[in-house]
């Protein structure tokens, strides 16, 4: 399973990069804000996000927006849970969070993601 990191912290998307390998999953980038988050969407079959970034509290549009044009199942990773308003049945994991609930949470993603789905060529779209 192909993973999307979306974290703006160095340190942190390193953690869970580890984390992640450590339990199979292949690391298809690491986005730091909304753009380069679209830009890698493709290549990965589920995502970890982070809900603010350094371009504010994108993390639930970006999630919209890569399940919605790539079917990538998505994990909410955040210091504030009450970020976000509508998790939409997605995974929450609050930060700081170990490894066994990060790869909970992953695997869950995993379940809800649109097998073949991930390489739409009309891509993302913004609600």
């Amino acid at each position: 399973m192909r993973l999307l990191i979306v974290e703006d912290e160095p340190g942190i998307a390193l953690v869970i990069e580890d984390v992640a390998i450590d339990a199979g999953f292949e690391i298809t980038g690491i986005a730091g804000n909304m753009s380069e988050a679209l830009d890698l969407g493709s290549e990965a079959d589920i995502a970890i996000i982070d809900v603010r970034l350094g371009d504010g509290i994108t993390g639930p549009s970006i999630a919209r927006a890569l399940f919605s044009g790539f079917g990538l199942g998505v994990v909410y990773f955040t210091v504030n849970p009450g970020l976000i308003e509508n998790s939409e049945g997605r995974a929450v994991v609050t930060k700081p969070a170990s490894p066994e609930r990060i790869v909970e949470a992953l695997s869950m993603a995993a379940k809800n993601a649109r097998p073949g789905t991930h390489r739409v060529a009309s891509g993302p779209t913004f609600h």
